[in-house]
């Protein structure tokens, strides 16, 4: 990875989000159509995942992506004061970025949430989470050792 720029280790970060925030929101969705008592097949399942993945893709990579960056710059500074909770500052950055902005858009959306997958507790939860596995994702990435390998010292990292 060392010859990726930070940019280009945010974008497989953001593919990574994607790909599992969509899997968890679908996830949910289905469990509450089973919970109804409708019979989903895997291979249902597993075509819904990968249409919702692609479908999703350019919104929900768009506007988590927008929070991310937000929190990643964040965190970038915060890192300056306690740079051997790197890993941690990140992560935490990672989880409130997608925390406000689920909460932003119940807010613009008038207390409804538009990501269907993300209406329970559990599976605003596991939106959470996402970000959280990114956030550490992230910072896995852009460790000095690696941006120095890359040539990278200005960015995130």
């Amino acid at each position: 990875m060392a010859f990726l720029p930070t940019a280009g280790r945010f974008i497989i970060t953001l593919a990574v989000l994607v790909i599992l925030g969509s899997f968890a929101s679908t996830h949910f969705v289905l469990l509450g159509l089973t919970d109804l008592g409708v019979e989903i097949s895997a291979g249902d399942r597993l075509s819904m995942i990968l249409q919702d993945i692609v479908g999703i893709a350019p919104a929900y990579g768009a506007i988590f992506g927008a929070g991310l960056l937000i929190a990643f710059i964040a965190a970038r500074y915060v890192t300056k004061l306690a740079p051997s909770q790197r890993k941690l500052v990140f992560l935490v950055a990672g989880g409130t970025a997608m925390a406000v902005t689920l909460a932003a858009f119940r807010l613009a959306f008038d207390g409804i949430m538009p990501i269907s997958g993300a209406r329970t507790t559990p599976g605003f939860i596991a939106q959470i989470a996402v970000g959280v596995i990114c956030g550490y994702l992230f910072a896995h990435l852009t460790t000095p050792a690696r941006a120095k390998a890359g040539n990278d010292t200005k960015g995130m990292a």
